[in-house]
């Protein structure tokens, strides 16, 4: 059935290409926070995405130290007194002065905060075209095998049955071949 074919042909590339377009448009959203942060908060470019997921946790990494800080005395001085851990878990988690961070105003990081979460939603929108694809192709077998089935049918019922003599046994011969 061409009319079918055709619909399911259209349908598989109208979604490749939004899940490409799709993945396009994430690495300009990843481009644009980058930049973003690169001009507001005087982030270095391609810092690495667990950087960029910090830096849109705190407004600075000031705040970021302190609540780390905080934290890391409750537990390692006030709870458990273990001043090794508190230092060494200071030196792993805090950030150093070189990757420093302030977006200076709410407005700047709410903006930031705005373009990440454009590129998450657009992930799993990329996501969402990859399952339609799925069912798509998914909801094509079954069609088709429910037009082959109907096609055999038809046919079985007509074409595929034979009488034949059987000169051996004195008799006929009944042919059926049913294809499903």
């Amino acid at each position: 059935d061409y009319t079918r074919a055709g619909i399911f042909i259209g349908t598989e590339i109208l979604i490749l290409g939004s899940y490409f377009r799709i993945n396009r448009e994430v690495d300009w959203k990843i481009n644009s926070y980058q930049m973003y942060a690169y001009r507001y908060a005087d982030v270095e470019l391609n810092s690495g995405e667990d950087y960029y997921r910090l830096i849109n946790s705190y407004i600075s990494s000031e705040v970021y130290n302190n609540e780390i800080e905080l934290w890391l005395r409750n537990r390692f001085i006030i709870y458990e007194y273990d001043p090794d851990s508190y230092y060494f878990y200071l030196d792993r988690f805090l950030i150093p002065e070189e990757d420093a961070w302030d977006w200076e105003s709410r407005e700047n990081w709410l903006g930031y905060r705005e373009i990440r979460r454009d590129k998450q939603r657009l992930e799993i929108l990329a996501n969402f075209a990859i399952g339609a694809a799925v069912l798509n192709r998914l909801i094509s077998v079954i069609d088709s095998a429910v037009l082959a089935r109907r096609i055999n049918r038809e046919s079985t019922i007509l074409s595929n049955i034979s009488i034949e003599p059987d000169l051996i046994r004195k008799g006929y011969m009944l042919s059926y071949e049913f294809k499903f």
